[in-house]
């Protein structure tokens, strides 16, 4: 008889259980607010036009959009056994919904905001995976890590999903993401102990598997932002941008380098350790 994966632990009841996850897992959400709106922000860059020119006008409303994604409960902010998933599809739902009612594009400004913080939650690996029994020493280093690293890693839009871009299949972009982001985490665990021991993140340098990462993540999490807006702004007949042009002869994605963003972040211009990993190097980043 099956007896399902939460009863290898019979000592705890279920609901019991599922709480001392969640909590562990509330240590390892990799994305603070800081690198959520830097992120979600730059995604406005690759937005419909139309729908980035709302953005901008109804900034303030974007913004408490994002603060609300931040502060809702646990368990939509982390998957397995949180509702992360169920929390990010019903949050496109509601998007699309608003947008064919209509409603004020003020309020549906805001609700994207909302959004944001769910997309970006699914391509943070330490949101999406928790079957390393060491990520609760880890998993607020990490979120340290990535705040430290904004200032020298360069965003990258890989160009719009070909499910939403073809065949607007929503859903199979939203698994491909939480995919992705399970395959990644991993690489976390193993970077904080390659030496048998905990590491500090002092000692990374920019070349680490720990920078490639964070790198690839949110450059994910931009990309993913921006192509279910657009999905979005489809949905209720707004007119979205041709898929950027390639080189001829490149088969693969669509690479674009986010603008940097001026302002609101003091030491963005700081010079920081090591060569870049999103440059040269050796390591071997896996495909968007």
């Amino acid at each position: 008889m099956d007896r399902g994966p939460l009863k290898v632990w019979p000592e705890f009841p279920r609901p019991v259980l599922i709480g001392l996850i969640l909590l562990a897992a509330a240590a390892s959400l990799g994305w603070s607010e800081r690198t959520t709106r830097f992120v979600a922000w730059s995604a406005v860059e690759f937005m419909p036009t139309d729908l980035a020119r709302q953005v901008r006008r109804n900034h303030r409303r974007f913004d408490a959009g994002i603060e609300r994604g931040l502060q809702a409960p646990l368990p939509w902010r982390v998957a397995s056994p949180g509702k992360l998933s169920e929390a990010l599809q019903a949050a496109v739902d509601r998007c699309a919904e608003d947008l064919s009612r209509p409603v004020p594009l003020e309020d549906l400004v805001e609700e994207l905001g909302v959004l944001a913080v769910r997309i970006l939650d699914a391509n943070d690996p330490l949101a999406v995976g928790h079957d390393d029994p060491r990520e609760g020493r880890y998993g607020l280093a990490y979120l340290e890590y990535v705040d430290s690293i904004l200032g020298r890693v360069r965003l990258v839009y890989y160009g719009q999903h070909p499910q939403l871009r073809e065949r607007r299949e929503v859903k199979a972009a939203l698994r491909r993401t939480f995919l992705r982001s399970g395959l990644l985490y991993g690489n976390i665990g193993e970077e904080f102990f390659r030496t048998g021991r905990l590491r500090d993140w002092k000692t990374f340098d920019d070349r680490s598997v720990a920078f490639g990462v964070a790198g690839v993540s949110l450059s994910r999490g931009l990309t993913d932002f921006a192509s279910i807006f657009g999905w979005v702004w489809h949905q209720g007949g707004g007119m979205t941008t041709p898929p950027r042009p390639t080189p001829r002869g490149h088969f693969g994605p669509t690479v674009i380098l986010a603008p940097k963003l001026d302002g609101g972040f003091e030491d963005r211009e700081q010079q920081g350790r090591g060569s870049s990993a999103m440059g040269g190097g050796g390591l071997a980043l896996p495909p968007p």
